[in-house]
């Protein structure tokens, strides 16, 4: 009898490294029960699948037991306000909301802000010389970070404070989330609602998310508590997967010295390697669904209520898909990564994130001829699944 892996989402050497293990999951049993009851696909076409099967939603007050769990705390801040979020909505509720923010997020809105990405970047940049730096504080945290105030058309000076509490809702998407995690994030949201209440009714910017919004509301088609909830969402979802995605980046390529040179050699190939990157380690590893009736996923059957995890790290080294899927290559040909979801949730902000990392990594290379893990440093992992990144990443730039 074969032995299955065992997949402990609370395990640190699953934060560092959950590819082997996914990979032999994927390999002996890859539409997986966990012994918490949830379904694990590793597949590359199950998790595409399953990404945009209508009988699969994000609801979770459609699974089996939720009534009874109430993972965000009974009657709680938290919970009105993750309700609201349209991430965790199902058509049409979710379609209502979405249409109104995505108008925000067109490929030529974002085309609009590469002045604004570039402006930040270089920035931060410039306040960083040569020697050893970590730069998840540095920069990867804090340029997403100014970038989404700045789109959204929050008040910069109170970023800081509202970066601090968002960063507790993580849990809210997290396979592991523990008790005191869901604390925390009860007391971040209240923080939060004063926070967005006040943007809400301050004076704006033209042209900004929340102007678009509030207009929005005016109009009756969103209500204030809708409004200061999904403005909560996009700010969270604009900076912790960007975040992610500097860093598990940055460590991909300083981990394949050949690759970084490549794109040194020609920045023509970037773009393609954001891609590649995305690919190689995904910002965001799970991508939940709610089955709304009986499916039959490579011969097992999923139950309604039932919760299924697409894991998207896994889908994205599945070798019946990529060659040689463990290898970082740049220049691999049109990545098909599933790290942006898929379906009717396909990440809201795939072009924003494209063009951060981009010009990230192109004034990153322009800068420092040398960049390359600091002797005696080891980079560190958040205490997170889901959204894996790094807590610290500390490089040594020369020029």
């Amino acid at each position: 009898m074969t032995t299955l892996p065992t997949v402990d989402f609370r395990s640190a050497a699953f934060r560092a490294d959950p590819y082997p293990i996914l990979a032999e999951l994927r390999s002996l049993d890859p539409v997986h029960r966990h012994p918490s009851g949830i379904w694990l696909l590793t597949r590359h076409a199950d998790v595409v699948a399953v990404n945009r099967d209508p009988r699969f939603g994000r609801d979770p007050r459609r699974r089996s037991g939720y009534a009874v769990a109430r993972p965000f705390g009974a009657g709680s801040a938290l919970e009105e306000t993750v309700e609201r979020w349209m991430l965790m909505l199902d058509p049409p509720e979710h379609g209502r909301i979405r249409q109104l923010v995505s108008r925000a997020f067109t490929p030529n809105a974002v085309d609009g802000m590469a002045g604004l990405v570039g402006r930040v970047a270089t920035d931060l940049l410039d306040r960083i010389d040569v020697g050893e730096v970590d730069l998840m504080e540095r920069f990867a945290r804090p340029f997403p970070v100014a970038v989404i105030t700045a789109v959204l058309g929050l008040d910069p000076t109170r970023s800081e404070v509202v970066h601090r509490h968002t960063a507790e809702l993580a849990s809210v998407v997290e396979p592991a989330a523990t008790p005191a995690m869901q604390r925390r994030a009860i007391a971040a949201v209240h923080v939060l609602r004063r926070e967005f209440a006040a943007a809400v009714n301050g004076p704006g910017f033209p042209g900004s998310v929340l102007a678009t919004l509030r207009g929005s509301e005016e109009s009756g088609r969103i209500d204030d508590a809708e409004l200061i909830a999904n403005l909560m969402l996009l700010f969270v979802a604009g900076h912790e997967t960007t975040t992610n995605l500097l860093g598990n980046g940055l460590h991909a390529l300083v981990r394949h010295p050949e690759q970084l040179e490549r794109l040194r050699r020609d920045p023509g190939l970037i773009p393609g390697a954001v891609d590649e990157l995305l690919r190689y380690d995904s910002p965001v590893t799970v991508n939940s669904r709610v089955a709304h009736e009986l499916v039959e996923i490579g011969e097992r059957l999923v139950e309604p209520g039932e919760l299924v995890y697409a894991m998207l790290g896994a889908a994205n080294r599945d070798p019946q898909v990529f060659d040689r899927p463990d290898a970082l290559d740049v220049m691999r040909p049109n990545p098909a990564h599933t790290s942006f979801g898929g379906g009717v949730h396909f990440c809201l902000g795939a072009a924003l994130a494209r063009l951060e990392a981009a010009v990230a990594l192109r004034l990153v290379l322009e800068r420092w001829s040398v960049i390359e893990l600091a002797p005696g440093h080891r980079p560190t992992y958040r205490d997170l699944v889901n959204l894996r990144g790094l807590e610290q990443l500390v490089l040594r730039l020369g020029r």
